[in-house]
């Protein structure tokens, strides 16, 4: 299934800049099957979507209850962050700086506090640099390899998992990393495959080059695999919330699914777009219990065009099974403890939406309305930081934080 930037992107009738195919990733991508995807040097499709960093999702404006609620599994959500805030009402924006100079760089995730955001730059045409910003600071991560890399998540002690490509032409493969302490470590437990997610007590989660969604107890422990429902082909882990909750995928049928810390696990509800069950549904992060992500009615999918394609963002409750999405937004791609989200509204502007407030985010360069030329990808619990990019205007992709009060 195509991210949620992937799925907007397919709705951009003019791309305001130049392709993003990397030839290179393409040809390895093509003669491995298991490569993730290629990624380009410049233009808003370049961006990783969140996802496959462990960032994301749901949207503004009123919901609207889209099934019953579900007999509740697990512990109840944690509530401890969840203590009464003001949301904020303006935004202001930075361009961070990108350490090796590079022209073009963005934004994959984030801690829950905001003072450490991980993205990468685009120092040369198909080059790809790891980068951790501490308090707008930022610092190159040597990652193994000289294809794709990527910095997926990172907590508050500033410990980072991503992934990294190695191996020449025809033998590339994704190789999952811990960056801490300013030392990179490969994970171990398996030859390939991608870390995605880290909570604050160390846990990790990612995919196995098998098909599994993995979970390492630390950077030092083998990973165990998460059980997958019978007759599944295979499962991802995208993020792992505090208590130690994982959301993720089923691979092939395109539903979403949880693995609770006491060992049950289950598929999310699958909400209703237009009167009839959404076709594909993929959550992407959690957050206190809430769980986010998108539900597309599966146009494209078959051949049929993606100008029918329906989005919805979509919000879960884990724990009590609620399900609900909002009408007109498209995408959505973090939330915090308070539920506030940001994400892109129907114009594919970056928003930031706070007690059913909504807050536009400034862009570096004047949007043209349908672009995808001002994306948000992370969110702090107090909403004062968030991470994300821009295109500046040259069209190019720039990683920038927006300061909200």
């Amino acid at each position: 299934m195509p991210t949620e930037i992937e799925l907007l992107r397919s709705l951009d009738d003019e791309p305001r800049t130049p392709s993003t195919v990397d030839v290179r990733r393409a040809i390895v991508a093509g003669r491995r099957r298991r490569a993730r995807r290629a990624f380009g040097y410049a233009g808003a499709a370049a961006v990783t979507a969140l996802a496959v960093a462990g960032a994301s999702i749901v949207l503004a404006g009123p919901m609207r209850d889209t099934g019953p609620d579900t007999a509740a599994t697990g512990a109840p959500p944690n509530t401890t962050a969840l203590v009464a805030a003001t949301p904020p009402t303006s935004c202001t924006l930075e361009r961070l700086p990108a350490p090796d100079g590079a022209p073009m760089a963005l934004v994959t995730g984030a801690d829950p506090t905001g003072r450490y955001i991980v993205g990468r730059t685009y120092p040369k045409p198909g080059g790809y640099q790891a980068v951790i910003w501490h308090n707008g600071a930022g610092t190159l991560v040597m990652l193994p390899g000289d294809l794709e890399e990527s910095l997926t998540d990172v907590n508050t002690t500033g410990t980072a998992v991503g992934w990294s490509y190695i191996g020449g032409e025809g033998n590339a493969h994704p190789v999952p990393y811990v960056y801490r302490d300013g030392t990179v470590s490969q994970l171990p437990g398996v030859r390939s495959g991608s870390a995605y997610a880290i909570n604050d007590d160390g846990v990790i989660v990612g995919a196995d080059d098998e098909g599994y969604a993995v979970r390492w107890p630390s950077a030092t422990e083998q990973p165990t695999r998460l059980p997958m429902p019978p007759g599944t082909k295979g499962a991802r882990a995208s993020d792992i919330d505090e208590d130690g909750t994982v959301v993720g995928a089923v691979i092939g049928d395109d539903r979403p699914y949880v693995w609770f810390p006491d060992g049950t696990h289950r598929q999310l509800a699958i909400p209703t777009l237009d009167g009839k069950p959404a076709v594909t549904a993929r959550v992407a992060s959690i957050r206190q219990g809430w769980a986010t992500g998108v539900a597309t009615n599966g146009a494209g999918r078959k051949g049929d065009g993606a100008r029918n394609l329906k989005i919805s963002a979509v919000r879960w409750n884990v724990h009590t099974g609620e399900v609900r999405l909002v009408d007109g937004l498209k995408s959505a791609s973090a939330t915090n403890a308070h539920g506030w989200q940001v994400g892109g509204d129907e114009q594919n502007r970056a928003v930031l939406v706070a007690d059913g407030k909504t807050v536009p985010l400034p862009e570096l360069h004047k949007h043209e309305p349908g672009g995808l030329t001002n994306l948000a990808t992370t969110l702090s619990d107090d909403g004062r930081t968030i991470g994300g990019q821009s295109d500046d205007a040259s069209g190019t992709i720039q990683a920038v934080v927006w300061r909200c009060r």
